[in-house]
């Protein structure tokens, strides 16, 4: 455990929940904006294949929770297909049609 932890620690739960939203909205954040790096797409392309307004988009990206389907437009937007895999107990079972039903408005 390093210092950061140790401090974080002795913080109050609702403070020590708010820096673990917040870090996660940071990861979640980095990791959008690296798929739309490899894609070679700006937040305009993200926006023209969404149809999202391009402020939308910058928002999106830093968010930690969203929709699958907002996810999936952004994924295929960038040229990619959205893959959801849960990993329980060693197996690995493939969810993805989750995502393809929440296009076709499906619920449960």
């Amino acid at each position: 455990m390093d210092d950061l932890d140790k401090l974080i620690q002795t913080l109050p739960d609702d403070e020590q929940r708010a820096v673990a939203t917040r870090a996660d909205e940071l990861v979640t954040a980095h990791n959008l904006r690296e798929l739309r790096a490899l894609a070679g797409r700006t937040q305009e392309n993200v926006s023209a294949g969404t149809g999202f307004k391009q402020t939308n988009v910058s928002r999106l990206e830093k968010r930690a929770d969203m929709k699958l389907s907002t996810l999936r437009d952004y994924v295929e937007s960038l040229g990619g297909t959205l893959k959801i895999v849960a990993d329980v107990a060693g197996k690995k079972v493939d969810l993805s049609s989750i995502a393809e039903r929440s296009r076709h408005g499906s619920k449960i």
